[in-house]
């Protein structure tokens, strides 16, 4: 079950992160979690009570929010979880298509028994945690450390960012259907590639599962809503 926003906050705030990135993440993985729904306006005033602070961190934290493509400014309505869409989906998922098999190839050759073992370890704690946010963050942590010796830190900047952005289409489909049946093994025969020196197959394997999970999961997306509510 969901934490509650308050829980969160408790959470997160315990951490040693400023106050923005704190609350970022908190309202970050609220919206994971759907705990704000897609249009929902994010009430600056409510946000600062319920963390016990003043309106200026929320007001950074809702704008790296903005940033980050989860949440938008309507004119005269306020800050707004982002609206869900099928295209936006697609959009991301072919960007992942594009990006991550590249990603990979430049990062294998730097890459040694050590990642393996690190990306293994790592996957196996995906899912003992469920299918929440922090199941989600392990996830993308695995594949990030095969890519993460591509020395392209603005290639990698956008893939995290794309990361990101996909959570809040993933985390819903995850606990409406669950995972694919061979969710676990598809990910260790991309680490088994490389172990190999197989690059070409490792990369094939992450455009694989990359047009796969969008195949699977697009039909699982709500409609957009036509409308917003003016609360």
């Amino acid at each position: 079950m969901p934490e509650t926003l308050s829980a969160l906050a408790e959470r997160h705030m315990a951490s040693r992160d400023g106050l923005p990135d704190a609350i970022a993440r908190a309202l970050r993985e609220a919206i994971f979690e759907g705990l704000f729904a897609p249009n929902e306006r994010l009430h600056q005033d409510d946000i600062a009570q319920g963390f016990g602070v003043s309106r200026v961190p929320v007001r950074e934290a809702l704008a790296k929010l903005v940033t980050e493509g989860l949440a938008v400014q309507r004119l005269n309505k306020g800050i707004r979880v982002a609206p869900l869409s099928r295209e936006d989906f697609q959009d991301i998922m072919e960007m992942r298509f594009l990006l991550e098999p590249h990603a990979l190839r430049l990062s294998a050759p730097r890459l040694d028994n050590r990642d393996y073992d690190a990306a293994e370890q790592i996957l196996e704690q995906v899912l003992p945690k469920g299918l929440g946010t922090e199941a989600a963050m392990l996830h993308w942590e695995f594949h990030n450390r095969l890519y993460g010796k591509a020395e392209r830190s603005r290639l990698l900047s956008q893939i995290s960012s794309l990361q990101v952005a996909i959570n809040r289409y993933v985390l819903p489909v995850w606990r409406a259907v669950g995972l694919s049946a061979d969710w676990d093994d598809s990910h260790r025969d991309i680490v088994t590639a490389l172990r190999a020196g197989d690059v070409d197959t490792a990369a094939r394997l992450t455009g694989d599962q990359i047009q796969h999970a969008m195949h699977r999961m697009i039909d699982q997306l709500p409609m957009p809503s036509s409308t917003e509510e003016d609360d």
